[in-house]
């Protein structure tokens, strides 16, 4: 008697990708601030809004934002030539 066995490789974790970003925000009381850095994004799982959320969450926390801030500018890149 042979028995088979189905194996299978187990799924490969998905890679993230450094991501270059730029924003500015504006607060409710005028101020603006404008910040740049690089965040991990993993192609397939994170999509642009879920990426734009964590930079603004991450800037305002850096700048010990209160409130509402608008987005008055936000790009994202991949961070490679």
């Amino acid at each position: 008697m042979t028995t088979t066995t189905n194996a299978t490789a187990p799924a490969e974790q998905p890679t993230a990708v450094p991501h270059h970003f730029l924003i500015t925000l504006q607060t409710g009381d005028g101020r603006v601030v404008t910040n740049d850095g690089t965040i991990p994004v993993i192609p397939g799982a994170h999509t642009r809004m879920d990426t734009l959320k964590a930079v603004r969450q991450q800037v305002m926390e850096q700048w010990a934002l209160r409130g509402q801030c608008i987005v008055l500018f936000f790009s994202l890149e991949p961070d490679q030539f």
